[in-house]
């Protein structure tokens, strides 16, 4: 099983297209050099936001993510969990930790978690908002 797959209810209520999109999705947030790939899995119109920082379409959220490699040298994502709001519902929450190495060689693991909507765009499921929350102060912390 890959780290990226998260565990869901048994009762099926989140779609399976969503399990799937959040594999490549978190892989590809693990990729350092990616941006261009991670900005195309959100609508032109999406709007993301990471602990108190905010981007609304895809230049601003591109931006975000270059930014998000400053100080990392490797991060790996675990999600955990995927709840909906609903069956078939394009609503979700996940937990998970993400495992920081920052680029002074100082590491930390992050508990999240985040709210998720879906929306399909050229024929593509892609999220149109992505919010984050996290302890941002761990990174401050790192040993």
């Amino acid at each position: 099983m890959s780290q990226y797959q998260a565990a869901v209810p048994s009762d099926g209520s989140v779609k399976h297209e969503i399990r799937k999109y959040y594999e490549e999705f978190y892989a590809t947030s693990d990729t350092p050099d990616a941006h261009e790939k991670y900005a195309a899995g959100f609508t032109r119109d999406a709007k993301l936001i990471m602990a108190s920082n905010e981007a609304n379409g895809t230049q601003e959220i591109l931006k975000m993510r270059e930014g998000m490699w400053e100080k990392v040298a490797k991060r790996s994502h675990k999600p955990a969990q995927i709840y909906s709001f609903g069956p078939g519902s394009n609503d979700v929450m996940l937990l998970g930790t993400v495992d920081y190495e920052l680029k002074d060689g100082r590491k930390t693991t992050v508990d999240w978690a985040a709210r998720s909507q879906f929306a399909e765009e050229a024929g593509q499921l892609k999220m149109s908002f992505y919010q984050v929350y996290l302890d941002t102060a761990a990174m401050a912390k790192a040993q």
